[in-house]
């Protein structure tokens, strides 16, 4: 233990020597001194793995240095044992999930075994944590584990964790596991919850759609492979030693919130550098024999996303950015994102055409989770709309910038199709979407990819497109930069942008679109022409969002206001016009049927159109 004091007199040290012994003496644990430095890190996790990559097993030991940040006195701790969820059919990821996720099925067992878990592991005889524990805490599932503290850790005092365990992953699956050599190593060490500022903890088991949610904390890791094995790991590596018998690298990562790592012994490496405000930026793709032209536009996008993101939502703070390429037959593990670490998606070659497909749609998305959930740390359980449904926003955001809004989505033998429909006909077509505000659990089935995605990025490009893109890009950066390296909540998010519209866009547009199930349906009856004078009757249920109805024919073009206070739209006009428009700009998404927003002798749209409807009845039945 260390006093926060520089130095004490050989009279302090008297005065104060029998109340040190006082926690001796009542059997309670050794306290950390309160952290002597405001910008000393509240949490530190010293983790070392060793691979097996024969058995599948990671052998890890650590320590956990963990402080109480709450205002409430903590007498129990709890962690995560996710790779748990893979031990059993019983488990609560495994009965959610349907033993699938994103159309990999589950292939076989993983799991993780806490060997040794003490209370000060430097003291001569350290408290054992896992006398007493409780490792079921919903039935069937042992992903959370909740051991009891000899003596309560009162607010702002720290306490130490010696552990040592072993995890075993599971053929690659939900995120995680190994496909041939290739491992990906991630959900796979003892983890602290996080203890939320009132004193609750914020535990969970894994979840078949959820995701995670823990405290910042500074990470120093060390990986061991055998000899010629290459890693990719969150964090900086600081060292790297040879034997003849195996491979040691030791990474750090500063307040992060999850490391991770990738290995494989065939890894080929591209290499880049993106020079941000915070510093020039270290980009690292690695990826298997062949992938090459893959890799190339892979990194690419990563260093458009990376000036993209950063010129809105802030700049990517940390030196290094490793982007992980899986191997054919390694979906499991593909599209995921870990602080300071992706794994991307998409197959071998380098096709262009299929933007959100392919190559770009995946690396733009997991890059755009750097910020929205790496940074603004928000609860992926309980609020997936906040880093799922944001993300999905940024990503349509930056393939516009990328490719242009027409073909944002797909451009291929003449086909374009807008990327922000697709994600439209997801969210709206079919059978009716829940709000995206609720949950990751409250969702069944596809639902849960076609509210939180599709719906949420819908709502966001209609707000975008209403009223203006740099408008949007500032309020949604107002609340990114507030937030990060915190932990918010949708009031949050409302807040930034009534500070940046007014009180009236969360009250008017936000709250009913994403907390409830409002939608804007319009429609619009085709001309009737009598005595050289053109008639129109446009109707819309729903949110009021003002647009422009387009009239076109012989006599010209007119173009006539909506405003969103106004129901039915009455359309009197001079001239002979024979087909009409609503919303002929496409500014907003949230229409379940956009096929009656045009009518006339000819619809227009043609192959986009047919195209669309098509799309629409397909993406209705799938999910991300």
């Amino acid at each position: 233990m260390r006093s926060p004091r520089a130095a004490a007199s050989i009279a302090d040290v008297r005065a104060v020597a029998p109340l040190l012994l006082l926690p001796a003496l009542l059997g309670a644990p050794f306290l950390l001194a309160p952290r002597a430095h405001a910008d000393e890190p509240a949490h530190a996790y010293t983790l070392e793995a060793r691979l097996d990559p024969v058995e599948h097993v990671v052998h890890g030991e650590g320590r956990i240095r963990w402080t109480n940040e709450s205002e409430r006195a903590q007498d129990t701790l709890l962690l995560h044992l996710y790779l748990n969820a893979f031990a059993s059919d019983d488990s609560v990821f495994m009965q959610e999930s349907g033993s699938q996720l994103r159309g990999v099925r589950f292939r076989g067992e993983g799991g993780i075994t806490v060997e040794r878990l003490v209370l000060d592991p430097d003291a001569p005889a350290a408290h054992d944590l896992l006398e007493g524990a409780e490792d079921e805490l919903v039935e069937g599932d042992r992903t959370q584990l909740r051991v009891h503290l000899p003596r309560p850790v009162e607010p702002g005092e720290s306490v130490e964790l010696g552990m040592a365990w072993e995890s075993r992953l599971p053929p690659v699956f939900a995120r995680s596991g190994w496909h041939g050599a290739f491992h990906m190593v991630a959900q796979w060490f003892p983890k602290l919850a996080r203890l939320e500022p009132g004193g609750e903890w914020a535990s969970f088991p894994y979840h078949g759609h959820g995701e995670f949610y823990a405290d910042f904390a500074d990470y120093d890791l060390t990986v061991e492979t055998p000899p010629g094995w290459v890693v990719g790991a969150s964090g900086v590596m600081r060292e790297e030693r040879f034997t003849s018998a195996a491979t040691v690298r030791r990474f750090e990562a500063e307040r992060v919130h999850d490391v991770a790592f990738a290995a494989a012994p065939w890894f080929e490496e591209l290499e880049g550098t993106h020079e941000g405000e915070a510093g020039p930026v270290h980009v690292r793709v690695l990826y298997p024999p062949g992938f090459r032209g893959a890799a190339e536009r892979h990194l690419e996008v990563t260093l458009a996303g990376l000036a993209h993101y950063g010129a809105h939502y802030g700049s990517y703070p940390y030196p290094q950015l490793t982007v992980i390429v899986p191997p054919r037959g390694a979906d499991g593990a593909a599209g995921m994102e870990y602080p300071t670490l992706f794994v991307t998606a998409g197959p071998w070659f380098r096709m262009g055409g299929l933007p959100i497909a392919l190559h770009d749609e995946v690396t733009a998305h997991e890059l755009g989770h750097m910020w929205f959930q790496g940074l603004v740390a928000s609860n992926e359980v309980a609020w997936p709309m906040l880093d799922e449904g944001i993300t999905e926003w940024v990503t349509g955001d930056l393939l516009q910038e990328l490719h242009g809004r027409a073909r944002s989505g797909i451009d291929l033998f003449g086909l374009r199709v807008d990327g922000f429909e697709l994600r439209r006909a997801l969210a709206l077509g079919g059978r009716p979407t829940p709000p995206p505000a609720r949950p990751a659990h409250a969702f069944s089935g596809n639902a849960y990819g076609r509210a939180v995605y599709g719906r949420s990025a819908a709502i966001f490009e209609t707000v975008a497109r209403t009223w203006g893109r740099a408008r949007f890009r500032r309020a949604l950066g107002r609340y990114a930069k507030a937030q990060r390296f915190r932990h918010p909540v949708p009031e949050d998010l409302l807040a930034a942008f009534g500070e940046e519209y007014g009180d009236w866009m969360p009250r008017r547009v936000l709250h009913p679109t994403l907390f409830d199930n409002a939608i804007c349906a319009r429609r619009v009856t085709a001309p009737v022409r009598a005595g050289g004078r053109t008639r129109v009757v446009a109707t819309r249920v729903g949110l009021g969002l003002p647009t422009r109805v387009r009239l076109e024919g012989p006599d010209g073009r007119r173009s006539v206001p909506w405003p969103g206070d106004v129901e039915r739209l009455e359309i009197d006009e001079a001239g002979t016009f024979t087909r009409v428009w609503v919303d002929p700009e496409r500014r907003g998404l949230l229409d379940p049927e956009a096929r009656d927003d045009a009518a006339g002798e000819r619809e227009g749209g043609g192959i986009f159109r047919r195209a669309l409807f098509w799309l629409q009845t397909v993406l209705g039945q799938v999910a991300p």
